[in-house]
Order: structure tokens, then C-alpha cells, then sequence
């Protein structure tokens, strides 16, 4: 089998809980452990095809911890078919017309898994939260510096967006700096530890982008973070 486009397909999303273990370009103390990150909840698209583009396979894969999206196929003036349980799969004919059916579990594992293991790593999301009106770590977020620099250093060539955020506490001008300020800290935290300042982006939004919503002049602890997104 191999895979093909399927431009008879309008719709098609599969998800899919496959991850790899790499070999870094970054040393640490012990073997790099892979980070639970929140998993995005939008599906993904992989697409089987057969030996014609116009003769297609859908198949809807589960994530690593059993959950799955949903897949609308549609060919031509066919009825649609939702795809929204594990292994779900439809079969486009050379004719257009749709076959729902469930795919055999073993036999998708062997077809989908070197392509699976191909794609690149889903990105990690990290969140490190301040005192107020300064750019010092709470203490638990002092301990979670390890768990990213671990994330980072198990992928072989890593893109970090470091962004500060502020809470509603003093001028837009103030926390425009002061997050700019988090974001900096966070960045010199990550290269002390080995990771290439070229390799981290970092970006200031002062206080226009409030995870709980407040009042004027309130602090909020959750307001007042870093987010770090892994690639």
C-alpha cells in the first residue's frame, strides 16, 4: 500500500497518538523523559490510498490514550459519512461512492506505523507563573525549568516561543515591559542550561491576553505567566 492525495475527498481528519523518542543534540544528567503536554483537540489528517487516487481508503485512528475525533468523507454528489469511533473507515470506489466499515485494529497498526512514526512530534505547550509585579518564578514553577529543558532536549533540532504575560495590575505600558521582562528571564533560565539563544524566540503581551478575566487594576495569579510552546 501506499499513500496518495485523494482529491475526491472534501473532508478528511484522522487522529492519531503516535510520538518518537530522538536522539538530541543537547546533553542532561539523566535520559530526557518525555513531558505530558496537553494534547491538541483537533484532529489530524492521514489518508490510505489504494493503487488509484480515485479508489481511496479513510481510516480513523485513536490517540495514545484511546480518544478520537471525527471525519466527514464525502465524493461527489454521495451522502456524507461520519467517521467518529476507533478504526472507523470509509472506501471510496472508483465510481464515488462512499462504504462505511471498521477497519481491522492489527492491520492498521502495520500500515500506519512507519508513516505515523515519520511525522514530526506534536508540539508541547509549558505554562511558568511569576510573582506579582516581577519577573521571579513562583517556587513550583522554579521546578518545572527541568521538565522543559527535558522536552527540548529530546528533540533533534527545537523551535521555543517563550511569551510573557502580566496581569491587570498598573499601565499597559508597565507589564508590556514587565512580561517582556518574564519572557527574558525564562530565555536565560533555558540557555544557562545548554539551549541556543537562536533557537528561542521571545515576545511580550503585557496584559492583553488574560487567561481569567479581572477588573482594573486586580491581580490575578494565573495572569501573570510565561508560556512556552516546544516544536
Amino acid at each position: 500500500m501506499r499513500f496518495v492525495n485523494a482529491p475526491v475527498i472534501l473532508a478528511i481528519a484522522l487522529v492519531l497518538g503516535a510520538c518518537t523518542h530522538t536522539t538530541s543534540r543537547y546533553s542532561t544528567s539523566g535520559s530526557p523523559g518525555w513531558v505530558n503536554a496537553p494534547q491538541p483537540i483537533e484532529p489530524e489528517a492521514v489518508q490510505l490510498g489504494l493503487a488509484q487516487a480515485s479508489n481511496d481508503l479513510v481510516v480513523l485512528l485513536p490517540k495514545a490514550n484511546g480518544s478520537v475525533g471525527a471525519v466527514v468523507v464525502r465524493s461527489g454528489g454521495s451522502d456524507a459519512v461520519v467517521l467518529d469511533k476507533p478504526y472507523a473507515a470509509a472506501h471510496i470506489e472508483g465510481s464515488g461512492r462512499v462504504e462505511s466499515f471498521t477497519y481491522d485494529a492489527d492491520l492498521a497498526k502495520q500500515a500506519f506505523t512507519a508513516s505515523l512514526t515519520a511525522l514530526p512530534v506534536r508540539p508541547s505547550t509549558f505554562l511558568l507563573y511569576f510573582l506579582e509585579g516581577k519577573d521571579e518564578l513562583t517556587p513550583e514553577s522554579e521546578g518545572e525549568i527541568e521538565r522543559i529543558f527535558a522536552e527540548i532536549a529530546a528533540r533533534p533540532d527545537p523551535e521555543i516561543s517563550v511569551i510573557g504575560h502580566a496581569d491587570a495590575v498598573g499601565t499597559a505600558e508597565y507589564n508590556d515591559e514587565l512580561s517582556l521582562q518574564r519572557a527574558q528571564r525564562v530565555r536565560e533560565d533555558l540557555t544557562s542550561r545548554g539551549i541556543p539563544g537562536k533557537d528561542i524566540e521571545v515576545a511580550g503581551r503585557g496584559k492583553r491576553e488574560p487567561v481569567v478575566g479581572t477588573a482594573a487594576d486586580t491581580a490575578e495569579p494565573m495572569n501573570r505567566r510565561v508560556e512556552i510552546i516546544v516544536r
